[in-house]
């Protein structure tokens, strides 16, 4: 924890300097305050019972009680502005934690996307409860030390020594967990990865019989994980009763001095009790932070999790611009896999006219996802640009960008909602549009046959739609809103002769609007009615031309034949 304070945390705090600075100023009060007891004690053995004054106890009760009244309500004060503070930070960051959460590479490596937002919980968690209020209390500990020293110096020096050896400890407690708690957080992330890894791709695991294997794995992560924990807990265990026996044996050190120093007529009877009050007073702060440090080690480690993945930057604002007509241009586009030494796609370079078709083919790992991906400015090239009639398509305003692109990915993803929210992208808009949409892809009737039809509720998963149904659906939310470009990702890898069939009159009717369509396959057939293919191999352009020109030499036996009968018609 030797480390300053993230830039970021602190930025965001800097905005709550008011909640702050009322919560330190009620701990002034609420800890003055709790010099009333003693004080009480004092005025109760010195003056009261000497002189027998009834009057003199009222005032001074009704007096103290008033005290810890006005205490108790300020402390209920300042833990709701801590409260209010909490929300407000959650409010603050929990937004861009997810916007880039969402807008990282996704080859980067920061853990899990769940366990982020856990980390912000935890660090939420620490500035609302008792570790914060034990940090607001700790820098009274030396005035409750100097009130000892007040009564009488050998109090002092008892209360200072007790308080110095506390704090020891809980520096000691500090080196011995530290470490521990920091290494069993990596290897509690490391077995949530595992966890998501493993429930995702359950039905492989289920079917090729490696849930014992998966099963012990994560077993020997997770028990390891625990081991360091629980070894943490010991230790932290151990120090908090060491810290105990010695607050108990303080107040008899403290109790047997006073009573000495009160028989030698040194100090009063009513100073005896509240300096045995003041030292418990001073001691607990300390006392509960370390009942609280594994709470602050994990909010401390947590924080450092959450300011890596805030120091992505965001794309930066931008203008808006008029609809494009759909003119593709890609200048010596590159891109390299963070942490990989060679690049994925090296100096690509290609055009497309608005309304025309690209077919973009290759071997595996030839980087046709990635490319994809760029064209959509889902990633940030390495190099070179892509452009949308000349505007850059990574630092287009994404809102705006996505009104005017449909695009599917070789993985579908259908969101948790119904059929007709996935379909409009989870925009509030006319239903006549969704239909509209699904009738282009051809989907329309499929829905209807479906229990509720458009309003049929989907897991996060797809389910319970089959990989054809989640394509066909992925599709009408491509085309959901007349978009001028569309990039599709083998949108027949799951598709039967229906679904294909329905494929191509898309294909037909894109074409006919005019829409500019980027479009990878394996299966040549639905090359046939495109304008253009580019063919890439290991990362770079193997040939770009006219489908009639390319295809043939690529592919022999080609259905040349069939692409001008689809164009006839």
């Amino acid at each position: 924890m030797t480390r300053a304070l993230p830039s970021t945390f602190r930025t965001a705090l800097s905005g709550y300097k008011r909640l702050l600075v009322w919560a330190a100023a009620f701990s002034v009060f609420v800890n003055i305050l709790t010099l009333s007891i003693p004080l009480y004690t004092i005025q109760m053995f010195d003056r009261v019972l000497p002189s027998g004054s009834g009057a003199t106890l009222i005032v001074l009760t009704i007096a103290v009680l008033g005290g810890i009244a006005v205490s108790s309500a300020l402390e209920e004060i300042r833990a709701r502005l801590l409260v209010a503070l909490g929300v407000q930070f959650d409010a603050q960051l929990s937004t861009q934690l997810f916007d880039r959460l969402v807008e990282r590479d996704s080859a980067a490596s920061f853990g899990t996307k769940g366990s982020a937002v856990r980390d912000l919980d935890t660090v939420r968690h620490a500035l609302t409860g008792s570790a914060i209020i034990s940090l607001f209390d700790l820098p009274w500990t030396p005035l409750f030390l100097c009130v000892c020293f007040y009564l009488h110096p050998v109090l002092g020096i008892i209360s200072l020594g007790g308080a110095v050896t506390v704090m020891s400890l809980a520096v000691i407690n500090q080196m011995l967990v530290g470490r521990q708690i920091g290494a069993s957080g990596k290897l509690s992330e490391e077995s949530y990865r595992m966890t998501e890894g493993v429930i995702g791709n359950a039905e492989t695991v289920r079917a090729m019989g490696m849930m014992p294997e998966m099963s012990r794995r994560w077993s020997a992560i997770r028990v390891q994980a625990i081991a360091m924990q629980a070894d943490a807990s010991k230790i932290n265990s151990t120090i908090s009763s060491v810290i105990k026996f010695l607050r108990y044996a303080l107040q008899v050190l403290i109790m047997g001095a006073g009573a000495w120093l009160a028989v030698g007529r040194e100090i009063s009877p009513g100073a005896l009790f509240a300096a045995s009050l003041i030292c418990t007073r001073a001691l607990m702060p300390v006392d509960q932070l370390v009942g609280v440090w594994r709470q602050i080690l994990a909010a401390w480690s947590a924080l450092g999790r959450v300011e890596e993945i805030l120091s992505i930057p965001l794309r930066p604002a931008a203008m808006s611009l008029p609809t494009p007509e759909g003119r593709l241009v890609a200048e010596g586009l590159s891109y390299t896999v963070p942490g990989a030494s060679a690049p994925t796609l090296n100096e690509i370079s290609f055009s497309v006219n608005p309304g025309e078709s690209l077919g973009i083919v290759g071997p595996s790992a030839a980087g046709k996802s990635t490319l994809a991906r760029l064209i959509v400015g889902a990633i940030k090239p390495s190099a070179g640009s892509v452009r949308l009639d000349g505007a850059e398509v990574w630092s287009w305003a994404r809102p705006e960008f996505g009104r005017f692109t449909g695009y599917v990915s070789q993985n579908i993803e259908l969101f948790e909602g119904t059929i007709a929210q996935n379909i409009a992208r989870f925009r509030q808009t006319d239903p006549e549009l969704v239909v509209a949409a699904a009738r282009l892809a051809g989907v329309h009737d499929l829905i209807l046959g479906l229990p509720k039809g458009y309003d049929t509720p989907l897991m996060p998963n797809g389910a319970p739609l089959s990989g054809g149904q989640r394509q066909r659906i992925a599709l009408a939310r491509a085309v959901f809103g007349n978009p001028r470009l569309v990039v599709l990702d083998e949108p027949n890898s799951n598709l039967d002769g229906e679904g294909e069939a329905a494929l191509h009159k898309l294909m037909a009717s894109l074409k006919a609007n005019r829409t500019t369509v980027i479009l990878i396959a394996h299966r040549p057939s639905v090359l046939v009615s495109l304008d253009k293919v580019l063919v890439l191999t290991n990362g770079a352009v193997a040939e770009f031309g006219p489908v009639e020109r390319v295809m043939p030499r690529i592919a022999p036996g080609f259905p040349i034949g069939q692409r001008r009968i689809a164009e006839s018609a």
